[in-house]
């Protein structure tokens, strides 16, 4: 052809022709991306079940304070 660069596309060129990044590439960062967000949601809603644990043990833990000082100020009561 003359020396001259063809200006059809090449069926073995795996870029994307908007941009010319390779659309493997592409596909590798929205798989990244995507496991990324998934591990984040995991780390999240597992957080957040542990919240939900602590304030059910530490509300636990104020009712038995509570329970024991009954039980001692009785224990005073009738010590009298």
């Amino acid at each position: 052809m003359n020396g001259q660069e063809s200006n059809s596309p090449d069926v073995n060129d795996t870029r994307s022709p908007s941009n010319d990044t390779p659309v493997s590439s592409n596909k590798e960062l929205l798989d990244k991306t995507k496991l990324l967000r998934d591990t984040l949601e995991l780390l999240l809603d597992r957080s957040e079940e542990q919240r939900k644990q602590c304030d059910q043990l530490s509300h636990e833990n104020r009712y038995l304070q509570d329970y024991i000082e009954n039980l001692m100020s009785q224990g005073n009561v009738l010590d009298k």
